[in-house]
């Protein structure tokens, strides 16, 4: 099968890539679409790590050609979102219910075979069934939309807070919609690109600044008279960590969403955290999200009609990491092949 394969630093080549026997309790899965992620872009340029060699992508959704043995809940021609991270169930973490730090966690698209190919193969605990008529390029949103749910638990939102979210790509829009779904009495967007700021308003923001705005911090704190209640960070800079403290309410949330490289770093003024009981949060992975993404997506009350997503074939996948100038882009999905769902 064609597959793109990630052999080190900038080394990531498509070639012909064999497929081993299915084991019990696995399918084999015919990719639809994978959505690139941020992170794939930081496995190829060396700034995340990833197995060699390894097939990357991990938002896939796709159709069961094949199965195992003891597979009996799942049939030849259903349609699955994948959940890619995989937990051993029996470590330390996972004994707590914390098993987004498994001991021996393992991440289709990370440290095994992943969705960038024509078939992937995939245990059926990380499959989830999808209606037979529904859309597989929405599908695919099911691994961001439960990592963002995960941050929306930790952002502890209450009816009538007022969310100040700052990055405006797909996992920002996508945060705008779930603020929204909480009950956020007001809802803020910080966003330098004017077309994303457009559709961050379309899909529920009342207010959208850019970050080079003239008294941006003054401007937001004014408009909530004292600053947000929520601040959630969706970009992984040190200076919009930064934007975020400025932002904040006394007694208000810091979510660092995010992914940022290994060399950013900030400051942290401990006495004014101190006083004013500012409270930061990360959000790692998806720890019991997966399930709640799915039913969002098949409810529709998530709208990804509004993120503008660009479809590209398997063969030409590399044109989106070659890319200069990925601002005209929130979504880019690989697809193996043109048809109708």
């Amino acid at each position: 099968m064609l597959a793109a394969v990630y052999n080190g630093v900038n080394q990531f080549e498509l070639a012909e890539y064999p497929l081993r026997k299915l084991d019990n309790g696995e399918v084999l899965i015919e990719v639809n679409y994978c959505g690139v992620c941020g992170t794939d872009h930081h496995i190829i340029s060396g700034k995340a790590h990833a197995n060699i060699p390894v097939i990357l992508g991990h938002e896939f959704s796709g159709v069961i050609t094949d199965k195992g043995h003891n597979v009996n809940d799942f049939q030849i021609g259903d349609k699955v979102a994948v959940d890619p991270n995989i937990y051993c169930g029996k470590c330390r973490y996972c004994r707590k219910g914390k098993v987004q730090f498994c001991e021996n966690h393992q991440a289709l698209g990370v440290t095994v075979d992943g969705g960038f190919a024509e078939y992937v193969i995939v245990p059926t605990s990380q499959i989830y069934l999808l209606p037979n008529n529904f859309d597989l390029s929405i599908a695919a949103f099911a691994e961001p939309l439960s990592c963002c749910l995960r941050g929306i638990e930790q952002a502890e939102i209450k009816p009538g807070d007022t969310v100040t979210i700052i990055g405006g790509g797909s996992i920002g829009l996508l945060m705008v919609q779930l603020v929204k779904l909480s009950g956020a009495a007001k809802i803020i967007l910080v966003e330098p690109i004017e077309s994303r700021k457009q559709i961050g308003l379309k899909l529920g923001v009342d207010i959208a600044f850019s970050p080079d705005d003239k008294n941006l911090v003054k401007s937001i704190i004014d408009y909530n008279d004292g600053g947000t209640d929520v601040a959630i960070e969706c970009v992984g800079k040190s200076e919009t960590v930064e934007l975020s403290l400025k932002l904040i309410a006394k007694g208000g949330t810091i979510v660092v969403f995010g992914l940022a490289a290994k060399d950013e770093v900030i400051e942290l003024n401990l006495q004014e955290l101190f006083r004013n009981e500012i409270k930061i949060h990360n959000s790692f992975l998806n720890p019991f999200t997966f399930d709640a993404a799915v039913k969002l997506l098949v409810s529709g009350r998530i709208n990804l009609n509004g993120i503008p997503t660009s479809k590209i074939q398997l063969k030409d996948i590399k044109d989106i990491f070659n890319r200069v100038d990925h601002t005209r882009i929130i979504k880019s999905q690989v697809t193996n092949k043109n048809k109708e769902e």
